[in-house]
């Protein structure tokens, strides 16, 4: 059940009660780089598609694209952004990402204003921190999971 309420600095934005069969997705208009440098909407990925991803240890490499968990552009969902100083990301509730001085993986919906996030840096081939700023409530279309190898 969606409940929107403002977030407030140093406590979790509790915009929703994610379900654990909600999906971890990104939504169509959300971009990756492919292996030559371009830009590309994950709406336009398709498997063996070579894009640059972060592996466990934090290095960003290119990685190949081997399926997809979901991909349905047509679809209409809920979505949080996060946004740094120098990125966004937008991603659904249950969606983990790398959080916190130990880069732990936290749900979207558990990330707090103030709290740092991991963003990848390809000019540092690595994740970089960023304090998220604010956090936002977004529908948009689509939803695509990428799998890579």
């Amino acid at each position: 059940a969606w409940t929107p309420e403002p977030c407030q600095e140093a406590e979790p934005c509790k915009y929703v009660d994610p379900q654990p069969t909600d999906p971890p997705c990104f939504p169509s208009s959300a971009t990756v780089q492919r292996a030559d440098g371009e830009t590309a909407p994950l709406s336009s990925l398709s498997a063996g598609d070579s894009i640059l991803a972060a592996s466990a240890d934090g290095t960003i490499g290119l990685d190949t694209v081997s399926s997809f968990s979901l991909a349905d552009p047509s679809a209409k969902a809920v979505f949080l952004s996060l946004a740094t100083a120098t990125a966004t990301v937008t991603l659904t509730p249950t969606h983990k990402l790398p959080a916190g001085p130990a880069k732990a993986l936290k749900q979207a919906s558990e990330v707090a204003v103030g709290e740092t996030v991991w963003i990848a840096s390809p000019a540092a081939g690595t994740l970089v921190q960023a304090p998220v700023l604010k956090i936002t409530k977004v529908v948009a279309d689509g939803l695509h999971s990428p799998l890579t190898m």
